[in-house]
């Protein structure tokens, strides 16, 4: 693996070089054969190409414009007062007062929106939850990922009188990735101020995808592997090749992980969320104004 890792490293420094090159000529030989030698396997054909993914590194959204359904204090103390009073062990913070799942669980059901939803969600990633329900993304250090919005939007056609059985999720993600290249680093025998320069210190990583609970009995994941997922603000297309980069970045070989892969272990953050919980419906037309979508909870089942 410290072989493969070191050439990626090369890699990205050649491509700093080659932008610079730009600049004093040579550009259709760097454009035609330099970059797709080096960079063809990820994508990477052409000089346009390149300075996209090196442009993607360095610019981290303004948080304010991407997150239209972020969670507020008051969404966070809601969830945490709704739980509670459903019997849930859990303290005003909104840690756990048990650390079995089964004693932790409330008695009663529960609905909460899709902000107080992702209030509790990000602070179980705090705490270290769900490092068991999410080993692959122990790489990425579980408690450096932050959950800034979900925004759930039942189908409509799966409505069963109460509750809906679908839904489309979205949701935006914060990594920081501190943790992830000091372990690089140490790993690779790479000095941390090259990592550094490469790796941004912060990515937001937006993931869509549907969830069908009607196929829960039948597959292992409930999360559809046909999701989208985008980061630091750029189109899907735009980052599919970045995104491979970081996975071939992050991931050992052995995990044989890719992007349709890596996406469906985001979208698990907030199934394994919920999951904690208990066993989960979607819900519509929740909230005080009547206008927030969400997830009803069954913690007996």
């Amino acid at each position: 693996m410290k072989k493969k890792k070191t050439g990626f490293v090369f890699k990205i420094c050649i491509s700093l070089v080659l932008i610079l090159a730009i600049f004093t000529g040579g550009y259709l030989f760097l454009d035609k054969k330099i970059v797709p030698k080096y960079f063809g396997k990820y994508g990477i054909y052409g000089i346009p190409d390149l300075v996209g993914v090196v442009a993607s590194l360095y610019k981290s959204p303004n948080e304010s414009k991407i997150v239209t359904n972020g969670f507020t204090q008051t969404d966070f103390s809601n969830a945490v007062s709704k739980l509670q009073n459903s019997g849930y062990k859990m303290n005003n913070d909104g840690s756990m007062q048990e650390t079995e799942f089964s004693q932790f669980k409330g008695n009663i059901s529960v609905v909460m929106t899709d902000r107080e939803l992702a209030s509790i969600c990000n602070k179980f990633l705090g705490d270290g939850i769900l490092v068991d329900a999410l080993p692959n993304l122990n790489y990425l250090n579980i408690i450096n990922i932050s959950v800034l919005e979900i925004i759930i939007t039942p189908d409509k056609d799966s409505f069963d009188g109460e509750f809906y059985t679908k839904a489309h999720v979205s949701s935006i993600m914060k990594i920081n990735t501190t943790d992830i290249c000091e372990q690089i680093a140490e790993q690779m025998d790479t000095p941390l101020f090259l990592l550094n320069m490469i790796i941004p210190e912060t990515l937001y990583f937006e993931v869509a995808y549907d969830i069908d609970l009607d196929k829960q009995a039948e597959e292992s994941a409930i999360v559809d592997a046909s999701g989208t997922i985008a980061i630091n603000g750029r189109s899907e297309k735009q980052s599919e090749i970045l995104i491979n980069l970081l996975i071939d970045f992050i991931f050992p070989d052995d995990e044989n992980m890719n992007i349709d892969k890596f996406t469906n272990e985001l979208g698990n953050v907030i199934v394994s969320g919920i999951e904690t919980l208990g066993e989960f419906k979607f819900a519509g037309e929740i909230g005080s104004q009547k206008k927030q979508s969400g997830v009803f909870v069954n913690p007996l089942v």
